[in-house]
Formats: C-alpha cells, structure tokens, sequence
C-alpha cells in the first residue's frame, strides 16, 4: 500500500515539472543540480568602421620663372681694378655710364639654376655648331669673340670660314662688323681685328666668352674695364702681346694690320687666369632634319646699307644644303682658304635700335645700341625654308634662343651659324 502511494507521489511531481516546461534536474555525486541557462554574450568592444586612407596630393610643378615678365632688378656691379693701368672703378660704375650716355641699362642675370634649365649639347657635340668634335678637350675651353672688320678695304678677311658663329650688325656710318666666335675650331690666322661696340657688352656674357678687340671709343672702354667680366678681355691698346702686324705692303691702311690666331689667343687667356669652359652654352638644338611648315627662302637679302657694299645676299645651294653668301655684288671668301663663306642656318634677329650720343669716329658717327634682351621678332633660314619665330633672352647670362608658337626651340642645321642683328623695322626679302 505504501509503495503505491510513493509512485503516486513520483509522478505527480514529474507531471508537475513538465507542466512547468523547466528542464529536468541533473544529478552529480547524489546533489540534485538546478539546471542553469546559457547567458547571452555582450559585446566586449563597440564596432568601428575601418577608415579609408587618405589620398597623397601630388604637388603642383614648380612653375619656370618668367623673368621676361618680370625681370629680376640689376646687382650693382662691384667695384674692378684694372692691372694694366693701375685704374679702379668704383661699385656701379658699369650701370652708371649706361645712364650717362642714354644707353639702355644692361639685363641683369638670371640665376644658374635656370641657365642649367635649358637643353645642353650631347657629350662630344659643339654645342654652338650640333657638329662631333675630333677632340672632346676643345670644349673645356672658353669662347672667343673676336671683333673683325667688315668695310671694303677690310675684305676679305681671314678666319671666318672657321668660325663656329658669326654675329653681324650695323656699326656706324652703314658699315657692319662681325663678332666671329670661335670655340670648336682653331684658325691659325684671324682679322683684320678691330675696336668693340655697345653689341659686344651683350654678346660677351651672353657666350660668357673671352673679347677679343683693339680698343674701343673711350666710353666704351670705360664699360668693358668697369664690367663684372673686365678680365676676359684681350685688348692690344692695353699692351696684351697677343697679336702680331702684318706689313704694310699687305694691308694700305694702319687700322687693318692688326692680326692674331686662336691659339696665341687661348694661350693667354691661360695666362689671364681665364681659361676654362663657358657656363652659358645651353639653350640651342640641332637637327639635321628641317622643322615642318615654313615658306620657301632660296635667296636672303638683309640691306643693311642700300645700295652699297653692305648690302648681304645669301643664296641656297642645295648641292651643299647651305646658302652661299654674297657681300654687295661679290661672293665673300676666307682670305686663307680662297671658299666662299656659307652659313648653314642664318638667324635673323630683329632688335630695337637707338643711336647713342657716344662718338665713334672722327667723323662724328655715332654709336649704336642694339636691344637683345627680352623677346621680338626672328627668322630662322635652313634648308631653303624660313620659320617665322620668337627670340627670346631672359638675362644677361642666356643665350639667345629661337621659340616656335608652341613654345618649343626652333633647330638649327648642323653647321656654322650666322646671326644677322638687323633693326626691328628693316625689310628683309626672302624669294624663291
């Protein structure tokens, strides 16, 4: 009786717990355990969205200084002490006898880092001529601008044909000059060599080159000797030794007999402490194939002097693929050659021209100041063709330079360069 009354009791208790829905008990070692529900997880750290990285910026290219725009103001020049004559001139003196003789002050220089901007010749290529050197030590020498006469008594002179570049202006009196720049090429007899004018205080940093002259009117004078660059200069009236005279019986007149050669030239700029390469040679191209477009240019006339013996023909040979130069009626040769001198490009440079009230003969003529700096209007001549271009110099120490309308640098032929500096408003022809 008792047992059936403790299985009645069993199973009310385990209907009990089922209504309940609870989870039966477990037992562990004889202890009934309580059964226990899982708790949920928290979360141990709030969620953060990974972060994008943040884009690096390129920096916008350090734009070219346009120092045509906005040229850079002029250092005053330091004061120089000439050894030959004892002579100093104090600080300012260059920029000061611009003034006082209506001369428009010179461009100041550009720094280094743009004229090392510009393109450079390759390695064993002159880089006034695009032509392979023999001789790669050639280029560690410094230019020299010889000053050459150029009126008809004078003609025809010697060296020139050997010249890397010939600078050609008005002097006075409707003759020209040459400016002949030698650097590639070592011509054993060179002149008749004669005084310097106003164009030589641009072409002389311009190349950063060694002045080779006999003189020069007394303002002049006063400019080179008062110039940052007054010891690369070679001057017979200084007593340089050298050059040598030729007789009397060579030459009729005394200002024609002035003579000299480019290695007794080289020799004493050595001598000067003034030896070395140019640091301006950068800013030309060369290639043998011409530029597209252009207008047919077989013959060039620049009437420097109309109807005179100044007046200067070039015309193309195609055979040679250079223009033969005429001066006046009469082709113009090298003395020591017997050839007729040609050019390979002609770059015609339109400058504005003042007349100065510096006086440069004894027939009261005066000098003459050409404008090459800042940009105007150039002609670049090759391969039959002429190219309309842009000049541009933005300092002192920069060479000259033709630019297209896309901004690019025009090429010259491979070959000697001859620069015709004509004034801004003469009428050069070019025909067929």
């Amino acid at each position: 009786m008792r047992s059936l009354q403790r299985l009645g009791i069993l199973l009310l208790v385990m209907l009990a717990l089922g209504a309940c829905g609870g989870t039966p008990a477990t037992q562990e070692d004889g202890v009934t355990l309580a059964p226990t529900s899982t708790p949920a997880l928290e979360a141990t750290a709030t969620a953060t969205a990974t972060p994008r990285p943040t884009p690096t910026s390129t920096p916008a290219p350090t734009p070219t200084p346009d120092y045509i725009a906005n040229p850079l103001p002029r250092p005053t020049t330091p004061a120089q002490t000439v050894p030959e004559t004892g002579r100093t001139y104090p600080p300012g003196m260059y920029e000061y006898i611009h003034t006082q003789f209506d001369v428009p002050p010179p461009p100041a220089p550009v720094p280094d880092t743009f004229v090392q901007s510009l393109p450079a010749s390759p390695e064993g290529v002159c880089p006034l001529t695009g032509l392979p050197v023999d001789d790669p030590a050639v280029l560690q020498r410094r230019p020299l601008n010889v000053r050459i006469d150029n009126s008809p008594q004078g003609r025809p002179q010697s060296g020139l044909a050997f010249a890397d570049v010939v600078w050609e202006a008005l002097a006075e009196g409707g003759i020209t000059r040459f400016t002949a720049t030698f650097l590639c090429q070592s011509p054993d007899v060179i002149g008749p060599v004669r005084s310097a004018r106003l164009i030589d205080l641009q072409l002389w940093p311009m190349l950063d080159a060694i002045l080779v002259h006999v003189g020069a009117s007394q303002p002049v004078t006063d400019m080179i000797l008062s110039s940052p660059w007054n010891r690369a200069n070679i001057d017979e009236w200084l007593g340089h030794d050298a050059f040598y005279r030729i007789p009397a019986e060579q030459a009729p007149v005394s200002w024609l007999r002035t003579y000299t050669s480019a290695a007794r030239l080289w020799q004493f700029a050595e001598r000067l402490g003034e030896q070395r390469p140019s640091r301006t040679l950068r800013g030309w191209r060369f290639d043998e194939t011409p530029p597209e477009g252009g207008t047919p240019a077989q013959t060039v006339v620049i009437p420097y002097s109309p109807g005179t013996s100044s007046v200067v023909t070039y015309r193309y040979d195609a055979q040679t693929g250079r223009y033969l130069r005429d001066q006046g009626d009469t082709p113009h040769t090298d003395r020591t050659t017997g050839t007729q001198l040609s050019a390979a490009t002609i770059f015609i440079v339109f400058a504005d021209m003042t007349v100065t009230p510096i006086v440069e003969d004894s027939l009261g003529n005066k000098s003459l100041h050409f404008k090459i700096w800042g940009e105007g209007r150039g002609i670049v001549v090759r391969d039959g063709r002429a190219y309309e271009v842009t000049w541009r110099r933005e300092g002192e120490n920069v060479l000259i330079r033709p630019i297209a309308s896309d901004g690019s640098i025009v090429p010259f032929k491979p070959g000697p360069l001859w620069v015709q500096i004509v004034p801004a408003d003469m009428d050069v022809s070019l025909s067929e």
